[in-house]
């Protein structure tokens, strides 16, 4: 079961059970006796930021007031779901030294089910509020009760607040958009991941031999497949192959092509994080950076309870935070390898990054219609590519999707802070191990020599004319290639569902493709 669904920002309002009926209103023909009526009847309102655990705790904040006066209570509570009905329990606790000091009210609350007739429904929960301690009323219009005595009971209901898109609170420069967007550059992404995690992948539906071949023929042979950073102990352990430099180089290679467009178009450079961002599950998103809720992905229990646990607080303070910390320790990258540095980056919080700033992605054509799953993994239309959005192009984006994810706004930022990792491993063996890491010129980009603790001497993006987008060759032609490869890889041909293969960083992390 999941919790995290219900995270973000609930819109509140809580009104007085008077069995009375009210006076219609007419705008037109403002009646002040009629509004004093209606105003008698609201208890309170506001909104609450509800930011479950993973085990169905509830920690929270109900703000009221307003940005002059703000009048705050912290919410902890508890959810229980019993069938396709979630019930949640919570206190909310006014702050100490505030106006709200010494507030206390405990509220209950069912989500309302979702009709199946029901048109664009909005998640909304009904419940009631009883206040469990005296204070002084602050709403003068609320006469039948100014000594806001205890034991009050009230009806409410919330509602939720769509989630604000990182696209549109740090949107991407429209001329970035064109090129990060474009067939070319999804396919290239796409297929890059693909190959190296599925090159040498065992089991039903890898790629066959004469599929390697005629890969290789179109010039897309990896010269080595991806490698988790652990593989069996000590004595039996394969040997690093490279994998974990292609991954650090490609990625730094995008930075440098985005960088160079933005600082040719006179456009201010994309920062990267500093660090990764505490938790935050406000809908507003006023960064961009805010996590959004979690959602089934129609891939069985353990799937939606893993990424549940990794967009969850305790998921950041007992390991991103540690390993964070781990890879900005000069001791500890002192003791790894370029390609260790790269392994450890990719499978042990990279991709969990790409998991926990993901959103629920809806159809591009409607704009509406959820995808669990997301884009089908067969399916490179062009309503993936580029559609249109109150008359403006719009670039799917996913960032659980290596066909769109770097078409994400997190992405160049969770990019940019791996980038920067590479720059503290070169500091700290330039201070223990002077000398044996040189830096170099490797296709344009700043490198490495090989040595003890560089290995390959041709970091793989694919064929390099590639990378740069028809700028060596016809544009059009090196999307066939791309295209043909993708499909070798996907299968959309092959009869009934492909096993183990996708291009999903949950598929990867959570289980096992």
């Amino acid at each position: 079961m999941i919790y995290d669904n219900l995270a973000g920002n609930w819109i509140y309002r809580s009104f007085v059970n008077l069995a009375e009926v009210l006076p219609e209103l007419d705008p037109k023909n403002v009646i002040v006796q009629d509004v004093e009526k209606w105003s008698r009847y609201m208890f309170g309102q506001g909104t609450m930021v509800l930011n479950p655990s993973a085990t169905g705790g509830m920690a929270g904040v109900f703000h009221m007031g307003d940005d002059i006066q703000p009048l705050d209570m912290t919410l902890m509570g508890r959810i229980d779901v019993e069938g396709d009905k979630t019930r949640v329990r919570w206190n909310a606790a006014g702050l100490p030294g505030t106006p709200s000091d010494g507030w206390l009210y405990e509220y209950d609350a069912h989500l309302v089910s979702e009709w199946p007739t029901g048109n664009k429904q909005v998640e909304a929960f009904v419940g009631s509020v009883i206040r469990s301690q005296p204070h002084n009323d602050l709403a003068p219009n609320q006469r039948i009760d100014q000594a806001a005595r205890a034991g009050r009971v009230a009806s409410f209901l919330m509602v939720r607040v769509p989630f604000k898109e990182p696209r549109e609170a740090i949107p991407l420069p429209s001329e970035m958009l064109s090129m990060v967007g474009s067939r070319h550059h999804r396919l290239h992404h796409a297929i890059w991941h693909g190959l190296r995690d599925y090159w040498v992948t065992p089991g039903d539906g890898e790629i066959t031999d004469d599929e390697r071949r005629e890969i290789a023929a179109l010039g897309w042979a990896p010269p080595r497949a991806n490698q988790r950073p652990t593989r069996g102990d000590a004595s039996g352990r394969e040997a690093d192959n490279g994998a974990g430099e292609d991954f650090l180089y490609m990625h730094r290679l995008m930075l440098l092509e985005v960088r160079a467009l933005l600082n040719g178009k006179g456009l201010p450079p994309i920062a990267s994080w500093s660090s990764i961002p505490q938790p935050n599950r406000d809908s507003r998103n006023a960064d961009g950076f805010s996590v959004p809720p979690a959602w089934d992905l129609a891939q069985g229990e353990a799937a939606n309870k893993g990424a549940a646990l990794i967009k969850s607080d305790e998921y950041w303070r007992s390991r991103m935070t540690f390993l964070e910390r781990q890879f900005k320790s000069p001791e500890y990258l002192a003791t790894l390898t370029l390609d260790q540095l790269g392994s450890k980056i990719e499978w042990l919080i990279h991709n969990l990054m790409h998991i926990r700033w993901c959103s629920r992605p809806v159809d591009p054509e409607d704009h509406q219609t959820l995808l669990p799953r997301g884009r089908p993994l067969t399916d490179t239309s062009d309503k993936w590519v580029q559609t249109r959005l109150e008359g403006k192009p719009f670039y799917y984006d996913d960032l659980n999707d290596t066909f769109s994810s770097h078409v994400h706004p997190v992405f160049w930022r969770l990019h940019g802070w791996v980038d920067d990792r590479i720059d503290d491993w070169f500091a700290a063996h330039n201070a223990k191990h002077s000398g044996q890491v040189v830096k170099d010129d490797v296709m344009g980009v700043p490198w490495f020599l090989t040595g003890a603790w560089v290995s390959a001497a041709d970091p793989w993006v694919g064929p390099m004319a590639m990378m740069h987008h028809g700028a060596a060759g016809d544009e059009q032609a090196e999307i066939a290639v791309m295209q043909r490869v993708y499909d070798l890889i996907f299968k959309p041909d092959a009869p009934g569902p492909t096993i183990g293969r996708d291009t999903k960083f949950t598929q990867k992390v959570l289980l096992g493709g």
